[in-house]
């Protein structure tokens, strides 16, 4: 019997990680976006970021996952009046299909660390050019070392706190304009229509085995998530 798909577990949500909503804000008012704006997404999920932006300020926006969904996304740009705007490629966050310097910003909402952090930070510094806008977000933690019951399994990013992130980013090459921790409620508001879809699955399927996301939860409501997990959010300029 396979494991909850993760199209199925993400069912109904415009986003796949805590707080990509807010932070599709916080670039709107931080960055300086036009139509003349060139943007680079990596690890685009439901593209629902990238249709927003250009949506919001009619800038040009190359999207870039390892996932075959190009295909929907393009359905939904062009019902959204956005696919002369945006573009969807399938592609390597860490080795991004793209010329030097081609960009004037670049976001990654929730996957650096899916794609290995220093290597998606260094390909989108590649990307940027000199002055370009960055903006990543991810899991980091309260304080380290990280005891194991707070560990959801298949969990294998590195152990960074808020600090310690940051300064991965500037070892790539870049200034960092802001770093902050979001409010422990978007966790809360990321994994309810998650427990939702869940519930309704095993209701149709009570054999339905459990998953990396079950898992999550456990962690979460054991209270171990609430004491150790934080979800960073970073702004920074390319040096």
């Amino acid at each position: 019997m396979s494991a909850p798909r993760l199209w199925d577990i993400y069912a109904g949500q415009d986003f796949l990680t805590p707080g990509a909503a807010d932070t599709i804000d916080l670039i709107s008012r931080t960055f300086p976006l036009d139509a003349a704006s060139r943007v680079l997404e990596v690890a685009y999920g439901t593209g629902e970021g990238a249709c927003r932006l250009a949506e919001r300020h009619r800038c040009s926006v190359l999207a870039v996952d390892m996932h075959p969904f190009a295909k929907h996304t393009a359905h939904k740009a062009a019902a959204r009046g956005v696919a002369d705007r945006v573009a969807f490629a399938i592609g390597d966050g860490g080795r991004l299909p793209v010329r030097d310097a081609a960009f004037d910003a670049a976001i990654c909402i929730g996957a650096p660390s899916i794609v290995g952090t220093e290597c998606c930070l260094a390909a989108m510094r590649r990307a940027l050019r000199p002055g370009g806008m960055l903006a990543v977000s991810d899991w980091v933690w309260r304080a380290t070392p990280v005891p194991p019951e707070a560990v959801p399994s298949g969990f294998d990013a590195p152990a960074l706190t808020l600090d310690g992130y940051a300064g991965v980013i500037r070892a790539a090459g870049f200034e960092i304009a802001s770093a902050e921790a979001l409010p422990q409620s978007a966790w809360d508001a990321y994994y309810a229509p998650i427990r939702k879809n869940l519930a309704a699955m095993r209701a149709a399927d009570p054999g339905l085995p459990h998953s990396q996301i079950d898992d999550e939860l456990r962690v979460w409501d054991s209270g171990s998530g609430p004491e150790w997990w934080v979800y960073g959010v970073f702004v920074a300029r390319a040096e």
